[in-house]
């Protein structure tokens, strides 16, 4: 069971009478971590946890995944006009293309906050720090994690000014995708990890592309792999991957959830 506060994170009001906060030790111990470590690099954030899974897994109305522990639902970070961590609500925001907050979502079953919108902003430097945490997390290993490509491309260019490692750059294009068969999750992020080797014996099948391989990457042949002098074309790369200037070897290719 995932407690429903923790360091820099909370799982908000209207989600937690569906007790869906329960998940597989890695993924447990993932959200934990990984929003931990958010929360000490940049203070004052607050990730809103929604769905893992029911507790003993299966199916439920909310979803047509979340069924086996491996998959939880993370609202995105956002800012007010000043440029201040924004607490979580009692809904999600959707936000546009440019990251501006334009509609609420709320719980199913709930209905939208009787108020205008505020003037919030998508918090692209603590989601990148967040997406850079649980993919490189020792405990679990993510498979995916899905987002609207516009937001995705705003986390990649946070990502590309804050100097990021291009190989982190190259996985993380990898797992953030945008699903064919689903809400295009521009009010929260939901990730995925592996089935955790122990678990195979108990019936636990991942599906989808195999695991990532680092190496994969570095033998790639130009445009795609490690640039010979400079990191950072690889990373830029990766943008033009992503605006559609290069074939979309990594990011926004067809995929269902």
């Amino acid at each position: 069971m995932l407690p429903v506060s923790g360091d820099g994170y909370l799982v908000p009001s209207h989600w937690r009478p569906r007790n869906s906060n329960y998940g597989t030790e890695e993924l447990v111990g993932l959200v934990a971590r990984s929003t931990r470590l958010v929360d000490a690099e940049i203070p004052g954030g607050i990730a809103a946890i929604g769905d893992l899974s029911r507790r003993g897994g299966g199916a439920s109305i909310e979803h047509k995944s979340h069924r086996s522990g491996r998959d939880v639902d993370i609202f995105y970070y956002a800012l007010d006009d000043a440029g201040r961590p924004v607490a979580p609500g009692e809904a999600m925001l959707r936000f546009n293309a440019e990251g501006r907050a334009v509609r609420w979502s709320p719980a199913r079953g709930e209905k939208a906050p009787n108020r205008p919108v505020p003037h919030y902003h998508f918090d692209s430097k603590r989601t990148w720090a967040l997406v850079h945490a649980l993919i490189e997390d020792p405990g679990a290993e993510v498979q995916w994690i899905f987002i609207q490509h516009n937001l995705a491309a705003l986390v990649f260019r946070e990502a590309v000014a804050s100097g990021a490692d291009p190989a982190v750059l190259a996985r993380a294009a990898y797992v953030l995708r945008e699903p064919s068969d689903a809400e295009p999750h521009d009010d929260h992020m939901h990730v995925r990890v592996y089935c955790d080797t122990r678990d195979r014996s108990f019936g636990c099948v991942d599906k989808g592309p195999v695991r990532w391989l680092k190496k994969a990457w570095k033998y790639m042949a130009p445009p795609y792999g490690r640039a010979p002098n400079r990191p950072e074309d690889a990373a830029w790369t990766l943008l033009k991957t992503m605006t559609g200037e290069l074939p979309p070897l990594f990011f926004r290719a067809p995929l269902t959830s």
